[in-house]
Protein backbone atom coordinates (compact mmCIF):
# COMPACT_ATOMS: atom_id res chain seq x y z
CA UNK A 1 0.00 0.00 0.00
CA UNK A 2 2.87 2.59 0.94
CA UNK A 3 5.13 1.38 -2.03
CA UNK A 4 1.55 2.13 -4.35
CA UNK A 5 1.16 5.57 -2.53
CA UNK A 6 5.06 6.65 -3.10
CA UNK A 7 4.17 5.76 -7.12
CA UNK A 8 1.21 7.51 -7.08
CA UNK A 9 2.55 10.87 -5.58
CA UNK A 10 5.98 10.49 -7.73
CA UNK A 11 3.66 10.50 -10.93
CA UNK A 12 1.94 12.81 -9.81
CA UNK A 13 5.08 15.07 -9.21
CA UNK A 14 6.11 14.43 -12.96
CA UNK A 15 2.70 15.02 -14.54
CA UNK A 16 3.28 18.46 -12.56
CA UNK A 17 6.77 19.19 -13.48
CA UNK A 18 5.77 17.97 -17.23
CA UNK A 19 2.62 20.15 -17.21
CA UNK A 20 5.03 23.23 -16.97
CA UNK A 21 8.02 22.37 -18.64
CA UNK A 22 6.54 24.28 -21.64
CA UNK A 23 7.11 27.53 -19.68
CA UNK A 24 9.89 27.01 -17.66
CA UNK A 25 12.85 24.64 -18.80
CA UNK A 26 14.12 23.11 -15.64
CA UNK A 27 17.81 23.45 -15.20
CA UNK A 28 19.71 21.16 -12.71
CA UNK A 29 20.62 23.08 -9.50
CA UNK A 30 24.47 24.36 -9.51
CA UNK A 31 25.17 22.84 -6.17
CA UNK A 32 23.93 19.74 -7.21
CA UNK A 33 25.71 19.72 -10.74
CA UNK A 34 28.95 20.76 -8.82
CA UNK A 35 28.38 17.80 -5.88
CA UNK A 36 28.09 15.01 -9.07
CA UNK A 37 31.26 16.88 -10.67
CA UNK A 38 33.26 16.42 -7.08
CA UNK A 39 32.21 12.53 -7.19
CA UNK A 40 32.62 10.11 -9.94
CA UNK A 41 30.55 10.90 -12.38
CA UNK A 42 30.14 10.42 -16.06
CA UNK A 43 28.46 12.01 -18.71
CA UNK A 44 24.69 11.15 -20.69
CA UNK A 45 24.25 11.83 -24.60
CA UNK A 46 20.71 11.69 -25.10
CA UNK A 47 19.03 12.34 -28.64
CA UNK A 48 15.75 11.91 -28.58
CA UNK A 49 13.21 11.56 -32.23
CA UNK A 50 9.35 11.83 -31.94
CA UNK A 51 7.04 9.24 -31.36
CA UNK A 52 5.42 9.05 -34.57
CA UNK A 53 3.79 6.05 -33.99
CA UNK A 54 2.24 6.59 -30.61
CA UNK A 55 -1.81 6.91 -30.15
CA UNK A 56 -3.19 10.15 -30.39
CA UNK A 57 0.53 11.82 -31.45
CA UNK A 58 -0.12 15.36 -32.31
CA UNK A 59 2.73 16.40 -35.05
CA UNK A 60 2.45 20.16 -34.80
CA UNK A 61 2.63 20.14 -30.50
CA UNK A 62 5.72 20.37 -28.85
CA UNK A 63 6.77 17.32 -26.30
CA UNK A 64 7.81 17.65 -23.06
CA UNK A 65 10.83 15.43 -21.99
CA UNK A 66 12.04 14.10 -18.61
CA UNK A 67 14.82 11.81 -18.18
CA UNK A 68 15.20 10.50 -14.24
CA UNK A 69 17.81 8.39 -13.46
CA UNK A 70 17.52 6.12 -10.20
CA UNK A 71 14.56 7.95 -9.50
CA UNK A 72 16.15 11.45 -9.66
CA UNK A 73 15.12 14.25 -12.31
CA UNK A 74 18.28 15.02 -14.44
CA UNK A 75 16.38 16.50 -17.35
CA UNK A 76 13.08 18.69 -18.25
CA UNK A 77 12.92 20.43 -21.44
CA UNK A 78 10.33 20.61 -24.28
CA UNK A 79 10.86 20.53 -28.16
CA UNK A 80 8.73 20.32 -31.33
CA UNK A 81 10.11 16.70 -32.22
CA UNK A 82 8.56 16.33 -35.41
CA UNK A 83 9.51 19.62 -36.82
CA UNK A 84 13.21 18.90 -35.86
CA UNK A 85 12.78 15.13 -37.41
CA UNK A 86 11.65 16.74 -40.80
CA UNK A 87 14.51 18.95 -40.61
CA UNK A 88 16.62 16.78 -40.22
CA UNK A 89 18.33 17.69 -37.02
CA UNK A 90 17.46 15.44 -34.20
CA UNK A 91 17.02 16.79 -30.29
CA UNK A 92 20.02 16.03 -28.21
CA UNK A 93 20.78 17.62 -24.32
CA UNK A 94 24.14 16.30 -22.62
CA UNK A 95 24.39 16.30 -18.79
CA UNK A 96 26.21 15.24 -15.89
CA UNK A 97 25.17 11.82 -14.53
CA UNK A 98 26.66 10.27 -11.28
CA UNK A 99 28.74 6.77 -12.44
CA UNK A 100 27.71 3.47 -12.05
CA UNK A 101 24.48 1.28 -13.05
CA UNK A 102 22.13 3.24 -13.48
CA UNK A 103 18.07 3.00 -13.85
CA UNK A 104 16.50 5.40 -16.51
CA UNK A 105 13.17 6.38 -17.36
CA UNK A 106 12.43 8.69 -20.29
CA UNK A 107 9.09 10.23 -20.05
CA UNK A 108 7.30 12.22 -22.99
CA UNK A 109 3.86 13.64 -22.84
CA UNK A 110 1.56 16.30 -24.16
CA UNK A 111 2.43 15.29 -28.11
CA UNK A 112 0.70 12.06 -27.50
CA UNK A 113 -2.45 10.93 -25.65
CA UNK A 114 -0.80 8.90 -23.20
CA UNK A 115 2.16 9.82 -21.54
CA UNK A 116 5.03 7.15 -22.99
CA UNK A 117 7.81 6.05 -20.31
CA UNK A 118 10.72 3.87 -21.80
CA UNK A 119 12.76 2.51 -19.42
CA UNK A 120 16.03 1.51 -19.72
CA UNK A 121 19.27 0.03 -17.54
CA UNK A 122 22.68 2.10 -18.26
CA UNK A 123 26.33 1.67 -17.24
CA UNK A 124 28.03 4.55 -16.73
CA UNK A 125 31.65 4.43 -16.19
CA UNK A 126 33.83 7.09 -14.45
CA UNK A 127 34.57 10.04 -16.98
CA UNK A 128 32.94 8.26 -19.70
CA UNK A 129 30.33 9.25 -22.38
CA UNK A 130 27.10 7.47 -22.56
CA UNK A 131 25.07 7.42 -26.11
CA UNK A 132 21.53 7.10 -25.53
CA UNK A 133 18.88 7.46 -28.10
CA UNK A 134 15.02 7.16 -28.46
CA UNK A 135 14.41 6.30 -32.14
CA UNK A 136 10.32 7.17 -31.73
CA UNK A 137 9.60 3.86 -30.04
CA UNK A 138 12.09 2.74 -28.48
CA UNK A 139 15.78 3.85 -26.07
CA UNK A 140 18.90 2.21 -26.88
CA UNK A 141 21.99 2.69 -25.15
CA UNK A 142 25.53 2.73 -27.22
CA UNK A 143 29.14 2.26 -25.82
CA UNK A 144 30.45 4.43 -23.34
CA UNK A 145 33.49 6.16 -24.79
CA UNK A 146 36.10 7.87 -22.58
CA UNK A 147 35.52 11.84 -22.37
CA UNK A 148 36.76 15.03 -20.82
CA UNK A 149 34.65 17.96 -21.59
CA UNK A 150 36.57 21.41 -21.97
CA UNK A 151 36.31 23.79 -19.23
CA UNK A 152 37.14 27.24 -18.36
CA UNK A 153 40.68 25.03 -16.71
CA UNK A 154 41.07 23.23 -19.71
CA UNK A 155 41.00 26.49 -21.67
CA UNK A 156 43.04 28.79 -19.55
CA UNK A 157 45.95 25.51 -19.74
CA UNK A 158 45.75 25.61 -23.02
CA UNK A 159 46.45 29.06 -23.82
CA UNK A 160 49.49 28.84 -21.31
CA UNK A 161 50.68 26.51 -23.09
CA UNK A 162 50.45 27.72 -26.49
CA UNK A 163 51.60 31.24 -25.18
CA UNK A 164 54.77 29.19 -23.89
CA UNK A 165 55.39 27.11 -27.42
CA UNK A 166 54.87 30.97 -28.97
CA UNK A 167 57.75 32.22 -26.58
CA UNK A 168 59.98 29.45 -27.26
CA UNK A 169 59.45 29.41 -31.16
CA UNK A 170 60.26 33.19 -30.82
CA UNK A 171 63.33 32.71 -28.56
CA UNK A 172 64.21 29.78 -31.45
CA UNK A 173 63.61 32.48 -33.81
CA UNK A 174 65.70 35.18 -32.19
CA UNK A 175 68.47 32.54 -32.07
CA UNK A 176 68.51 31.58 -35.46
CA UNK A 177 67.87 35.47 -36.81
CA UNK A 178 71.53 36.38 -34.97
CA UNK A 179 73.41 33.18 -36.01
CA UNK A 180 72.30 33.89 -39.61
CA UNK A 181 73.61 37.60 -38.86
CA UNK A 182 76.37 36.41 -37.45
CA UNK A 183 77.25 33.99 -40.21
CA UNK A 184 76.69 37.24 -42.76
CA UNK A 185 79.29 39.01 -41.05
CA UNK A 186 81.68 36.08 -40.97
CA UNK A 187 81.59 35.82 -44.53
CA UNK A 188 81.91 39.92 -45.12
CA UNK A 189 85.14 39.21 -43.44
CA UNK A 190 86.18 36.46 -44.85
CA UNK A 191 85.21 38.02 -48.24
CA UNK A 192 87.06 41.53 -47.55
CA UNK A 193 90.16 39.94 -46.29
CA UNK A 194 90.62 38.03 -49.19
CA UNK A 195 90.00 41.17 -51.70
CA UNK A 196 92.32 42.82 -49.63
CA UNK A 197 94.99 40.09 -49.88
CA UNK A 198 94.40 39.74 -53.60
CA UNK A 199 95.19 43.26 -53.61
CA UNK A 200 98.04 43.72 -51.29
CA UNK A 201 99.54 40.51 -53.92
CA UNK A 202 98.92 42.72 -56.95
CA UNK A 203 100.70 45.56 -55.57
Amino acid sequence: MTHSLRNLATSSMLAVVLSTAACHAKEMPDSRRDYLLAHDHGWIDLTVKAPSGAPGFKAGESCDIALLVNGEMLLVESADLAAADSAGMPVGYRFVAPAGKLQAELHIGRCVKDELVVKVPLQLDKDHLLALAFDGAAATAGAATPFEPASLEWVRAEMLRMQASGRANDAATEKLTRLAIYSAVLNAIGVLSLLGFAWSRRR
